[in-house]
């Protein structure tokens, strides 16, 4: 589902930037499917061929969270760059293990965190850095939604969990706003009967007296928002992974119409990849093996608290 929304989104791009040669995965029948829908004149089975593949450049890599840093590493051993879904590993190890080797291989290789490439975003920096809302000492954060149905959201050995699915987002943005880690992390939460984290809130402490507080959940809906307290005031950010519209204030609003897709996509504002896909076609054209936006030293330190997070939870081994 994430495949075919990635592919109606960049249907919006320009054809001269962004051409899909091939799709692989290991089921043929459903990736002919995908491939005939979008017009992909390549399908494979597996993923050793779309790596040995020297008509490709970059590679989106939409498995399975498990499966992540496997197919990242062969594709970046077959000099492919990557563009990877969240969270391109599953621990720490993994992840600084993958942006050193695209560093060694001078590849280009970005998480595919695309919250940060919405134009709220960019706004919501610039509202900041002006000192729009002064000094900013707190941040609240809820992602809540009801997916212990899907199996994937079950299964430890497939790689689902609240802090990899919905928390790594929130993490995200408090990296966003304080630009700095943590101090201090206090998690709680529930574990299902495989052992995945179901539930988790957080508290985290930051230099200067700043705090933070985060809460997600998959059995109930939250109110998906982040709240963003400062000394001039505060400002509230719906599906702040992927917002259309800031609010800075009751006379002061932004909304940003999102392209339009062929197709219906399966998930919340998902034509906003498209943001995403070019920034990875900005950043190449440019020469550049890491988007300003989203470094790869993030990444290793997002996965570092989600490690943190997940052993307090109990999920990994202290």
């Amino acid at each position: 589902m994430i495949a075919h929304d990635f592919l109606t989104a960049m249907a919006s791009l320009s054809p001269e930037q962004h051409k899909v040669t091939a799709v692989a995965g290991k089921d043929l029948d459903r990736v002919y499917r995908l491939a005939t829908l979008h017009n992909i004149s390549t399908a494979y089975e597996g993923y050793d061929a779309i790596a040995a593949d020297n008509t490709i450049d970059i590679v989106f890599v939409s498995v399975l969270n498990l499966q992540h840093y496997e197919v990242t590493k062969l594709m970046l051993e077959n000099g492919k760059h990557v563009l990877c879904e969240k969270p391109m590993g599953m621990t720490y190890k993994q992840t600084k293990s993958l942006v050193d080797l695209a560093r060694e291989k001078k590849l280009f290789l970005l998480e595919g965190m695309w919250s940060r490439f919405f134009p709220a975003y960019d706004a919501l920096d610039k509202h900041i850095t002006s000192g729009g809302l002064g000094d900013i000492y707190h941040i609240n954060v809820q992602f809540g939604v009801e997916i212990n149905d899907i199996e994937r959201n079950l299964m430890k050995d497939l790689g689902g969990g609240v802090v990899l699915d919905l928390g790594i987002y929130m993490l995200q943005l408090l990296q966003f706003i304080y630009k700095e880690p943590p101090t201090d992390i206090m998690c709680t939460g529930h574990l299902s009967k495989t052992g995945v984290d179901e539930s988790m809130s957080c508290a985290l402490k930051y230099k200067d007296g700043r705090t933070a507080t985060i809460a997600a959940h998959t059995r109930a809906a939250l109110a998906n928002r982040a709240e963003i307290n400062g000394t001039k005031g505060t400002i509230h950010l719906d599906y702040f992974w992927c917002p259309t519209v800031l609010h800075i204030s009751a006379a002061n609003s932004t909304e940003w119409t999102l392209p339009k897709g062929k197709y219906k996509f399966h998930f919340h504002n998902s034509a906003g990849l498209a943001y995403q896909i070019q920034e990875c076609w900005d950043c190449i054209n440019n020469g550049l093996l890491e988007s300003p936006k989203m470094n790869l030293d993030e990444s290793v330190l997002l996965s570092k608290l989600c490690d943190t997070m997940r052993t307090q939870l109990g999920v990994l081994d202290s």
